[in-house]
């Protein structure tokens, strides 16, 4: 931009007849507030498909971009595209020289639009600034690439004077998703004197006409616009502000920038995890037989078996699960899946992105399921499937996590005692009960028990979980001569077992499967079951 003085159209002004003042006050009027050249244009490649949500940066997003400069944080964009489009942008600046007068970077705005505006003195006519914006995924924080990204850039003149020589120009490239650099394409504007040429610096926007006016600085007019569009889809692009060489000297210069539009089919996005519910328990601390929920590595540990990822427990992701995303009421109906991550920090995690057509109208019935094969991890901590609660306006579903343990982790554990007796007790907590072997002969000396005596049982089931079990149902066969099995049949024995424990409706004298009602077992907790069993009424062979 080129300073004129204004002084001399006062004294001129001051110095003509009152009706010439008025005609000449009409005359500038209409001049100064008609002209197309002092109003933005819209860029012409600012367009999507109808499959495309639409945005374009707010004024309070180019605020945000500014404060952040060369923070190396990523800013979220607000957009106006209803949060259809996850996008942030991470903002640098780059200079050729460390000589550069760097004058002003901050935002400016006109007719309530605002830019980037950036202010230079270059120490030579081959030194550039460098203004860099990346796109990433808020969901996913991975690279976004975006389509038909398009720019304009402002008060792009020429001006040679003892005051301020320059003659401005930019250069707007982009990353494809094949990582090569691409140019924008120019997007002619009605009004504008802004080219897209070949100057001493390469191919960019300028102008170089003497007989071109100055633009008003800071004004978003549109004589001095020149608009990009990129063809393919970036994930970053780079405004490179320099001089094109052919002036010697380059003070002062100005220009700004805005990002017009961008396109995004958008996404939804499900993510969670497949993770050990250990609670931090070490599969070499890990035994499927402790039962022992008041002192150990089972004892007031929250974090072990409760279905929550509990990272800083530690507990990790595990490999070997695939994720499906499919129809609740028929598991087949698959519309995506995904593998867990198998390795590095990222272990066991999955994310699922989709566009919506994906989904062939299930907006209502939606479930992830997770998969596993091999014997790896075979205890749930959680269901194999999550329904998910979907709404069109939302785009992110994280967090959906599926809890494993290895066997020795199991969350119940199930200790089986006997008491050998003599069939005449009344009491079964008087009994002395034992994990030892019995042993038995057919003489009965110096041994546990022999045919026609009794073996009372105690079951005690204990959840060292922290999570309720329910309908649990504990089951044990009682032993019966065959062949290829038992040398002695045992029969349910009296006294009769508690009253509303047990749904077998076996009698005293009869073999068969003990089995206790369904209940639920509450986190942390034990409960015990007894029986009594004759040992046989013959000897066997």
């Amino acid at each position: 931009m080129f300073y004129t003085s204004r002084n001399n159209l006062y004294s001129h002004v001051k110095s003509v007849p009152i009706y010439q003042f008025i005609i000449l006050t009409a005359f500038l009027f209409i001049v100064f507030n008609s002209h197309s050249s002092y109003a933005i244009a819209p860029n012409p490649g600012a367009i999507c498909a109808n499959n495309f949500s639409q945005g374009s940066l707010t004024n309070s997003d180019y605020t945000n971009l500014v404060s952040a400069v060369n923070t190396n944080n990523y800013v979220s964009i607000a957009g106006n595209a209803s949060g259809s489009i996850p996008l942030q942008i991470k903002i640098s600046t780059i200079e050729s020289s460390t000589a550069t007068l760097k004058s002003n970077f901050g935002v400016i705005t006109a007719s309530n639009t605002s830019a980037i505006n950036i202010r230079r003195t270059f120490p030579t006519t081959a030194d550039f600034t460098d203004i860099t914006l990346e796109f990433r995924n808020s969901i996913t924080a991975q690279p976004l690439y975006l389509t038909n990204v398009a720019l304009s850039a402002f008060d792009i003149d020429y001006a040679n004077s003892n005051g301020n020589t320059f003659d401005d120009f930019i250069q707007i490239t982009g990353v494809n998703e094949s990582g090569n650099t691409i140019a924008g394409t120019f997007q002619s504007i009605t009004g504008s004197n802004i080219g897209f040429n070949q100057s001493p610096q390469g191919q960019g926007l300028f102008t170089r006409t003497v007989t071109d006016p100055n633009c008003p600085a800071k004004g978003l007019g549109t004589q001095c616009q020149g608009s990009v569009q990129f063809s393919q889809p970036v994930s970053s692009v780079k405004i490179r502000y320099a001089n094109t060489g052919y002036l010697a000297t380059t003070s002062n210069q100005e220009v700004d920038f805005r990002v017009d539009n961008y396109c995004y089919v958008p996404q939804y996005v499900f993510s969670g995890i497949v993770f050990d519910d250990n609670g931090g328990i070490t599969a070499a601390q890990s035994s499927a037989t402790n039962a022992d929920i008041t002192a150990g590595v089972y004892a007031n540990n929250s974090n072990y078996f409760n279905g929550v990822f509990n990272p800083s427990a530690p507990e990790t992701g595990i490999s070997g699960s695939t994720v499906k995303l499919a129809s609740c009421t028929n598991t087949s109906t698959v519309y995506a899946m995904q593998p867990v991550t198998a390795s590095g920090t990222t272990i066991g995690q999955y994310q699922i992105s989709v566009p919506i057509s994906t989904l062939n109208g299930n907006t209502s019935n939606l479930c992830l399921v997770e998969e596993r094969t091999g014997n790896t991890y075979p205890l749930r901590t959680t269901g194999d499937s999550k329904a998910l609660s979907f709404a069109t306006s939302t785009y992110s579903y994280p967090n959906n996590n599926f809890g494993r343990v290895i066997a020795k982790n199991a969350g119940l554990v199930l200790e089986k005692e006997q008491a050998p007796n003599n069939c005449k007790f009344t009491n079964f907590s008087g009994l002395t009960y034992s994990k030892n072997a019995l042993t038995s002969s057919d003489t009965g000396i110096g041994t546990d028990i022999r045919p026609g005596l009794c073996i009372a049982y105690k079951i005690t089931v204990t959840n060292r979980a922290n999570i309720d079990i329910n309908d649990f149902v504990m089951k044990d066969v009682l032993q019966k001569k065959s062949p290829n099995g038992a040398t002695i049949t045992s029969v349910l024995a009296l006294p009769a077992r508690a009253a509303n424990e047990f749904s077998d409706n076996l009698t005293a004298g009869q073999n068969g499967t003990v089995i206790t009602k369904p209940f639920t077992l509450i986190k942390r907790a034990k409960r015990s079951f007894y029986f009594n069993t004759q040992y046989g009424s013959t000897q066997s062979n």
